[in-house]
């Protein structure tokens, strides 16, 4: 009888240390990641992780592959080594039905200082900070992202996803004109992305949209970059790259920036389309260049004055966007289009004033509105 028993409890024994890893409980070091070193492990075997004052090395990618329906907390500082230049990303989460958050007091820190030279593009070797791609119902809410050595968040291939209580402060990047290229959320080929109740400080623009459809940005501050834009047209070459469709901003202040309100395609690119897009309850202050820009003619980071139709822009709704503009080569309304490239753009409540030129128009004039035609 002794015997039999001893035997019960060997087997029981190991059937316990054989059990597979995927049990939450019994992963080496537990479910809370403290070292580069736990970061594969972890993310096989949990669905309840935490990242726990982690410390990636330089060159180093921390990529969370998340199993689904999983949840990841950001507890303390989790920073990212320097030490080389490369592309990035320095942080890289992707799964379906995922819950991302930031805990109380946590912060993700670029090293930003680090890699800031005053040229942004022009000098590579700056990684990107943080991307996503997140699907089925994913939610990322209440991070700050500190000093981004380069652009911060990009959303890529991204469907039913809600990002919201982010801080993105890149502004210590502002001394002595240091960081570039900064910007805040970019999104691109993703359907039904909402970020909302978000916070950006940086030098360029605070939401970039590239290309992709029911995308919608609400209670949004941003300032110190170029304000809430659209930037079609980077691909020459597959016109499908190249369309943006139902996009709203509501509810958003810009401060302090370069442009409140940019549209723009690009004048060399291939094909595309822009449709239905709607900027309301828009307020600015602080805008030092141009406090609403649609401009066709964007070639080479750079407004040529010769705007083109490969890209049109039909059904642009502007309601509500009041404000004030500051610097002497201030515009209130900027419009470039090409001969036919613009149609169906209806605005109303548009009060933005300080401007030191007068608004202009080319080859369309937006109902609403009083320009020049030039």
């Amino acid at each position: 009888m002794l015997c039999f028993a001893v035997f019960l409890v060997i087997t029981t024994i190991v059937a316990t240390t054989a059990s597979p890893l995927y049990n939450d409980t019994r992963v080496e070091g537990g479910c809370t990641i403290t070292s580069y070193s736990q970061v594969s492990n972890v993310v096989k075997s949990c669905t309840n992780i935490i990242v726990n004052g982690l410390a990636v090395p330089p060159g180093k990618t921390l990529q969370l592959d998340l199993k689904s329906g999983s949840t990841l907390t950001f507890q303390g500082t989790t920073s990212f080594g320097y030490g080389v230049k490369w592309a990035g990303p320095l942080i890289f989460i992707t799964g379906n039905r995922i819950t991302v958050n930031g805990a109380s007091g946590s912060k993700l820190d670029g090293q930003g200082p680090h890699y800031w030279d005053g040229k942004g593009d022009a000098n590579p070797g700056k990684p990107k900070f943080f991307r996503i791609k997140a699907t089925g119902g994913s939610y990322i809410n209440n991070i700050h992202l500190l000093n981004c050595p380069h652009q911060c968040v990009s959303i890529q291939n991204s469907n039913q996803l809600t990002l919201s209580g982010w801080n993105v402060d890149v502004s210590a990047g502002d001394r002595n004109k240091l960081g570039h290229n900064t910007d805040g959320f970019d999104i691109s080929s993703s359907d039904t992305v909402t970020i909302k109740n978000s916070v950006v400080k940086n030098q360029d623009d605070c939401v970039a949209v590239n290309s992709g459809k029911n995308l919608h940005f609400s209670n949004l501050q941003c300032s110190g970059g170029h304000g809430l834009s659209l930037s079609i047209g980077m691909s020459k070459t597959d016109a499908s790259k190249n369309v943006v469709s139902n996009v709203t901003f509501s509810d958003c202040t810009v401060t302090n920036s370069r442009n409140g309100i940019h549209v723009k395609t690009h004048s060399d690119a291939g094909h595309g389309s822009v449709n239905d897009i709607t900027y309301s309850n828009i307020h600015l202050s602080g805008i030092t260049n141009y406090g609403i820009n649609v401009q066709q003619d964007y070639k080479g980071g750079k407004s040529t004055g010769n705007p083109t139709n490969n890209i049109p822009i039909k059904g642009l709704k502007i309601s509500k966007v009041t404000g004030t503009m500051s610097g002497s080569n201030s515009v209130a309304v900027y419009v470039m289009c090409g001969s036919s490239g613009c149609s169906n753009f209806n605005w109303s409540g548009v009060s933005v004033s300080g401007a030191k030129k007068g608004s202009t128009c080319k080859n369309y004039k937006p109902s609403g509105i009083s320009c020049k035609q030039i």
